[in-house]
């Protein structure tokens, strides 16, 4: 495998959420891309919610079973909107399994050097002695040099097909798309701590401090037109063990009043605003993407829990994200960021190395933007996945190799 070399790249589309080209470039540069992926059309779907912020969908009925066939994407502008949907639904297709021949063997036939350890993926159950899996080559970035990983943490939807055993149900954590590779690297990482921090943060039961804004940033203007259409927001800082800011939100819709309009979403970049600007743009996404899977069928509702708690106890449910809590100027949260993408991914890999020993990165570029999928062994995924958590599955190799 070739070395993964960092380029000097400067953000050159410097708002508030830095990308390394204006979004207008980034549609120009996808919208090629879009049928030979198998999305069927890209839709402005802003008018379906009464917020006004814009929100794009690009469709894709043919999206293999377990994959979404509907990727959304929020912004401030269209453009901003229309590009972030498009680059979902590029990284969702870069990371479906399309044909790959994978080496299959046990974790002891690979070497307990040359292979991560399953259970540092933390699994559901206890893997067996010998038990054959797939694997894949990644580079680890913190260390410089190939090593193999279970291809069930790399691709999403995963089926083995009955010719290895399947550790977990595959997820799109650490799975993301970019102008360039390096910047689809960082957005991977950023996802992964993003998850990590969440788990734990819903494993303790609480959300440690809530986030402040004044009045006239990018962040307290989004928040302003939530309000006025009788939404209430809630900002969290969920710091992490890296310390990587991480913002939980949470949009109660009072008028509505459907539990399915109670949205969470969160985000972690180096700069916090940058965060809490993403996670309010997920709750966004997701209030749209709803009304439009109402609307269109494409997607059927998700019925269960949440249609049979109704909106007040659905909102009990889920009373961390609403409770009291003191509150901290987002001035006061230390900004990470710099003006280039590969010097974020070193700031990113210095917060991380304390607790990790490897972060694994796989090239799963299919199309004219790269898209790869990032894997940091022994960070927490319970906030994706509640069977997997650290208590569940014991490691059969610590007392005889450790």
């Amino acid at each position: 495998m070739t070395p993964f070399t960092l380029r000097h790249l400067e953000y050159g589309f410097d708002n508030i959420c830095r990308q390394i080209m204006h979004p207008e470039d980034v549609c120009a540069a996808a919208e090629p891309i879009m049928q030979e992926i198998g999305v069927a059309e890209v839709v402005d779907i802003t008018h379906l919610d009464r917020l006004g912020i814009p929100v794009w969908a690009a469709i894709r009925p043919r999206a293999p079973p377990g994959s979404k066939p509907v990727h959304t994407g929020a912004g401030m502008t269209a453009a901003y909107a229309k590009s972030a949907a498009m680059l979902e639904a590029v990284e969702r297709f870069s990371g479906e399994y399309r044909g790959r021949v994978f080496n299959i063997a046990s974790y002891e036939q690979i070497g307990l050097t040359r292979a991560v350890d399953p259970h540092d993926l933390i699994l559901p159950r206890t893997l067996e002695v010998g038990e054959q899996l797939q694997w894949c080559t990644a580079w680890d970035l913190l260390n410089n040099a190939e090593c193999q990983i279970p291809a069930n943490a790399v691709y999403y939807p995963y089926d083995p097909m009955s010719m290895a055993a399947q550790l977990f149900r595959s997820d799109a954590n650490g799975l993301a798309a970019g102008y360039e590779p390096e910047e689809a690297l960082l957005r991977g990482m950023l996802e992964v701590i993003e998850n990590d921090a969440m788990s734990v943060a819903h494993q303790e039961g609480s959300f440690p401090v809530r986030l402040t804004f004044d009045d006239g940033s990018p962040v307290a203007d989004i928040c302003e037109i939530l309000a006025g259409e009788g939404i209430d927001v809630h900002l969290w800082l969920i710091p992490g063990k890296t310390g990587v800011p991480t913002v939980a939100a949470a949009a109660d819709d009072t008028i509505a009043r459907d539990p399915f309009m109670v949205i969470t979403g969160s985000a972690t970049d180096l700069n916090p605003e940058c965060a809490a600007e993403k996670a309010l743009l997920s709750i966004i996404c997701n209030r749209a993407g709803h009304l439009h899977a109402k609307e269109s069928g494409v997607v059927k509702i998700r019925h269960g829990m949440i249609e049979k708690a109704g909106y007040e106890r659905y909102k009990r449910i889920n009373k961390i994200w609403f409770a009291e809590a003191g509150a901290l100027p987002v001035e006061d949260v230390p900004d990470l960021s710099s003006r280039y993408v590969d010097e974020d991914i070193r700031t990113v890999l210095s917060a991380v190395d304390p607790h990790a020993d490897r972060v694994c990165a796989v090239d799963l570029t299919k199309t004219a933007l790269p898209a790869s999928r990032v894997i940091i062994p022994g960070f927490e995924v319970s906030y994706l996945d509640p069977s997997r958590t650290k208590s569940i599955a014991p490691n059969p190799y610590t007392e005889q190799y450790y």
